[in-house]
């Protein structure tokens, strides 16, 4: 068992794979706020480590928070300019909050990345009915 908290991601994504398991939504949302506590916990430890940001700010965003997502998916960024997955999520955020110039400029940067990349596909279809 000590090889569990030797590795703090893989614990982390463990805490949220029992959340996702959990049926009753209280318990489900108390062993989210459980993955975040200890998310936060080794945050300082490991600032640089921008899986350990895109994973509290993907909690965040499957709790409905878009302020503590985007805070989180921008830490991401700033660590790792080029990850694909938090510029997504920053535009499905922005796209919740139909915020259009700010999931163009989402677009934009993962078409430079990836153009063929289908969240992308996905978000701009998205944002064509809003």
């Amino acid at each position: 068992m000590t090889g569990l908290f030797n590795n703090p991601r893989r614990h982390l994504r463990t805490l949220i794979k029992q959340a996702r398991k959990e049926k009753d939504p209280d318990k489900r949302e108390k062993k989210y706020n459980e993955a975040l506590e200890y998310g936060h916990g080794i945050e300082k430890k490991l600032e640089h480590d921008p899986d350990i940001a895109f994973i509290i700010g993907t909690i965040y965003y499957i709790q409905g928070d878009p302020e503590k997502t985007l805070e989180y998916m921008d830490k991401t960024l700033e660590i790792g300019m080029f990850d694909l997955d938090a510029l997504a999520i920053k535009a499905s955020v922005y796209l919740n909050l139909k915020n259009k110039e700010k999931v163009i400029e989402c677009c934009n940067k993962i078409k430079e990345l990836d153009p063929k990349n289908k969240s992308l596909i996905e978000i701009e279809d998205e944002l064509k009915k809003i």
